[in-house]
């Protein structure tokens, strides 16, 4: 089924602003010092205008799905407990609020004039009123914060901690302390196991994730979320950690030398100390 617009609103916006924000109508109006925040889920969507704008049209639409196949902005979703938007410029209110698809995390994207018209880069110059068009849609897969990660059972030891992703993956090594020469990445957003180490795909590049790694006596249930994939690492140490290129993480010991089974689902979840995506890594041992 194809996706349509839910509701819609259109709205002037001076240029002299620089931007405009979509933002909770539960929550505050936010300002530039908010921006490059990682930890956290953020309330709003912040689009910049092309410099030179005189004014904006600025309209935004709701829609049940993807606008488009394939569609997926760059940067993050948004976080919406209330359910509805609101547009500000200035610190200020413009127009009524919108509703949205229900609460939730939203992906907002953003054309300006100079992509709606496929303008020049070099030589586009903005009119007066010149438009923009934002487009929200409903992340899909989300679920309620703080539902529990076990549900039918537990796992015998688990790990929970957060880690910062600057390139759309991070890594599970099995190696000890020493990682491989080259790393290796994700099949799309599929694990991939190679010497050792297992990438994980994120949903966003630039952000924080909640990672727990739990390990199981046998083969576990099946988590929550979406449901990433499963592989096996040879494990050379005692422990499996987490890194990002930042550097390592959260490590959960293991019984040692042997084959090791993961599989890892990705939740939805709005959180304080990470933003959007928590991922839940269940590792056991193989019989050999």
């Amino acid at each position: 089924m194809s996706s349509s617009v839910i509701d819609a609103m259109e709205h002037s916006v001076p240029g002299e602003s620089g931007g405009f924000w979509i933002v909770d109508e539960s929550a505050m109006p936010v300002g530039e010092d908010d921006l490059g925040v990682v930890a956290g889920a953020m309330p709003y969507h912040h689009a910049v205008l092309w410099p030179g704008t005189a004014s904006a049209r600025v309209g935004v639409e709701v829609w049940s799905g993807p606008p488009q196949e394939g569609a997926r902005p760059y940067g993050d979703p948004f976080n919406c407990p209330s359910g509805a938007v609101a547009l500000y410029t200035g610190g200020e209110r413009v127009g009524d609020v919108l509703s949205l698809d229900g609460p939730g995390v939203y992906w907002c994207l953003t054309s300006n004039g100079m992509q709606m018209s496929g303008g020049d880069p070099v030589t586009y110059r903005p009119r007066e009123d010149d438009p923009y068009l934002v487009r929200l849609w409903r992340v899909p897969g989300q679920l309620a914060p703080g539902e529990p990660l076990f549900r039918c059972a537990e796992p015998r030891q688990v790990i929970d901690g957060g880690l910062r992703v600057s390139h759309g993956e991070f890594w599970l090594s099995a190696r000890g302390r020493d990682l491989p020469g080259e790393m290796p990445t994700p099949q799309g957003d599929r694990l991939h196991a190679a010497e050792g180490v297992i990438a994980v795909p994120t949903m966003v590049q630039d952000t924080r994730v909640a990672v727990a790694v739990s390990w199981w006596d046998a083969e576990p249930p099946a988590g929550a979320g979406v449901a990433l994939g499963s592989c096996t690492v040879r494990a050379e140490g005692d422990a499996v950690r987490c890194w990002s290129v930042e550097g390592p993480g959260v490590a959960l010991p293991t019984p040692g030398p042997g084959t090791i089974a993961a599989r890892v689902w990705r939740r939805i979840e709005p959180g304080d100390d990470f933003r959007y995506e928590r991922y839940d890594v269940r590792l056991w041992a193989v019989t050999e």
